[in-house]
């Protein structure tokens, strides 16, 4: 763990001068007591291990994070190990998180408070994007303490808010291909990942929609992630069963994003069920909008969704869908890789 210093305040040169980045000498009172006798200068000026320890301020704590977020993007590429190592740094904004649980439902979350715990999550994000924070946080399993904001309790602004930058910290950990994405897939697998996603499909605007629907599918694309979600009628039905109504609802305002994750998962479902022969189970389950000529505007030029729908249709009846192959023309395209 890095040596920090016991507070923000340097031992230099007075803080009336606005050209300098230094501040009183502290002396053996707590970090706090100082915070509320002195008055800080411009946040900027402070360096980024001063800023992780004014984290420990309520008062400043926002404007904190504002300030590491701004260096994060500019000057301080190792943030998320001064975080993950700075003591208490990491439970100090996980009481912003937390704080607000008992507004969720029913919804009593104003915008700023919406505000001030996305721009903690935005920290999180930067622990979630790091390989190395990225495991940390996982067997600290701090991402169950995200899983409450999740939940559906209203479609009013702030929580939507908080929902889809929630969900934008959650999708930083699918990166399963990296040597810890294992651990963050069976950590997905053992908590309430999937169902807190289908929930948010279901539920939710467009857009956390889009998000919660890329994050089953990156689950569903992993073997353990499909055994998973096949294991029992129930669980299967359930996923399907919320994919359909996706589709329902893309028919009616379509979304081109969401609409070719959804065909991704159709597929992934039916790559395993096709080893039993064609897939009889998702005949009665894939929504006939998907064959007909429901989404041919918004997929005329993307002959590689088209061409993935020609996949599906292949892998469920055996066949492709020649009718859909001479309306759209993708016989000359049907080399693309889905």
């Amino acid at each position: 763990m890095e040596n920090l210093p016991e507070s923000p305040f340097s031992d230099t040169t007075s803080p009336s001068s606005p050209s300098s980045p230094s501040l009183y000498k502290t002396s053996s009172s707590t970090y706090s007591t100082v915070v509320t006798q002195q008055i800080l200068p411009d946040l900027g000026y402070l360096t980024p291990n001063q800023l992780v320890l004014l984290l420990h301020d309520v008062k400043h704590r926002e404007d904190a994070i504002d300030q590491l977020l701004i260096k994060k993007l500019h000057t301080c590429k190792d943030l998320a190990p001064l975080l993950w190592n700075s003591s208490s740094a990491v439970y100090m904004l996980l009481l912003d998180v937390i704080g607000v649980y008992h507004k969720l439902s029913p919804s009593k979350l104003s915008m700023k408070e919406s505000t001030r715990v996305c721009k903690a999550l935005a920290l999180f994000q930067v622990l979630a994007d790091n390989p190395e924070t990225r495991k940390g946080l996982i067997k600290a399993k701090i991402p169950c303490y995200f899983y409450p904001l999740l939940k559906p309790s209203g479609d009013d602004k702030p929580l939507e808010y908080l929902r889809l930058t929630t969900l934008g910290v959650l999708g930083s950990l699918t990166e399963f291909d990296d040597p810890n994405g294992p651990l963050v897939l069976h950590f997905f697998l053992e908590t309430e990942m999937v169902p807190l996603c289908l929930a948010c499909m279901d539920h939710c605007d467009e857009l956390s929609q889009k998000v919660a629907t890329l994050i089953l599918m990156k689950i569903l694309m992993q073997e353990k992630g499909m055994t998973y979600c096949c294991d029992g009628a129930d669980r299967f039905f359930s996923i399907v069963q919320v994919l359909n109504r996706v589709v329902e609802k893309l028919s009616k305002k379509p979304c081109w994003l969401q609409l070719k994750y959804v065909i991704q998962c159709y597929i992934s479902f039916s790559e395993v069920l096709w080893l039993h022969g064609p897939c009889d189970v998702l005949k009665k389950q894939v929504p006939p909008q998907l064959f007909d000529k429901t989404f041919k505007d918004i997929l005329r030029d993307d002959h590689e969704t088209t061409w993935a729908l020609q996949v599906l249709h292949f892998n469920i009846y055996g066949r492709l869908n020649v009718s859909q192959i001479k309306e759209s023309n993708i016989i000359a395209n049907k080399d693309t890789v889905w």
